[in-house]
């Protein structure tokens, strides 16, 4: 028993020194002026229908560096962006997230709002009003839908 403890918080400590490790080096190459990586989507469309810059990543309040190109495989186009400059890293990014104003979210929400606009014409949103009453067991639910577009797979 005693072995399995000292196990799992041999374990456990390991799993610390890795999280500390990658938030080390993402200090690190915001301070070397680094830029954020890019994130991208598949778009069903062909690369001359977006035009230079899409509608909802031209009217985001914040620098964003923008590549358009033929996705691998003749699939449509890969439309993808990155920040120019750091984003927030650290308590700051915890901070933002609470406040809703991540730029990172931003960029992702708008981006597939690009997308669906270029497939379909519109944004797609999920049924809102919703049909049941908030509830306290239904607040990840809400939670979820609001912030759908922002993390996760693009």
């Amino acid at each position: 028993m005693n072995r399995m403890v000292w196990g799992l918080a041999a374990v456990a400590a390991g799993g610390v020194g890795v999280l500390v490790g990658a938030r080390v080096r993402r200090r690190a190459a915001a301070a070397r002026g680094e830029r954020d990586r890019w994130h991208s989507v598949t778009v069903n469309c062909e690369p001359e229908r977006l035009g230079p810059k899409p509608p909802p990543l031209d009217e985001l309040g914040f620098p964003v560096e923008i590549r358009i190109r033929p996705a691998p495989a003749g699939r449509g186009t890969e439309l993808a962006a990155r920040l120019v400059g750091s984003s927030p890293a650290g308590i700051g990014k915890v901070a933002a997230k609470l406040r809703d104003d991540d730029p990172v979210r931003v960029l992702r929400r708008a981006l597939r709002a690009a997308r669906s606009l270029a497939e379909v014409g519109e944004v797609l949103l999920p049924d809102s009003p919703g049909t049941t009453h908030r509830t306290l067991t239904g607040a990840p639910l809400a939670y979820a839908t609001r912030h759908g577009r922002e993390e996760g797979r693009l």
